[in-house]
């Protein structure tokens, strides 16, 4: 899986993708925010807007919007970030520590 990691700034956001994928919200190895959109650009940029705040994004670009959907429910079941609302009832380690531990 490619990835994208950028600063999180004006500079580091103009270099996301605007394609289908994940992108994961953080500071150091602490992991804030998973979501998934079907352009990962304008939606931190939203995410800003709304007041979202970090230290990175991480971006991992996908051929499509539900497979960007599918490997979010993923990731956030692995590591349940307390920024994310909708958690699984149980979380478990996944992908994300192969990813990013």
């Amino acid at each position: 899986m490619r990835q994208i990691r950028v600063n999180f700034s004006p500079k580091g956001i103009a270099k996301l993708p605007k394609s289908p994928g994940v992108y994961i919200s953080g500071c150091g190895k602490k992991i804030d925010y998973i979501g998934s959109s079907g352009n990962i650009r304008q939606r931190v940029k939203q995410q800003i807007r709304n007041g979202m705040d970090s230290c990175y994004i991480k971006a991992i670009p996908t051929k499509t919007r539900k497979q960007a959907f599918d490997l979010e429910r993923s990731l956030i079941s692995g590591k349940c970030p307390p920024a994310n609302k909708a958690k699984p009832r149980r979380c478990k380690p996944s992908l994300l520590d192969q990813l990013f531990g």
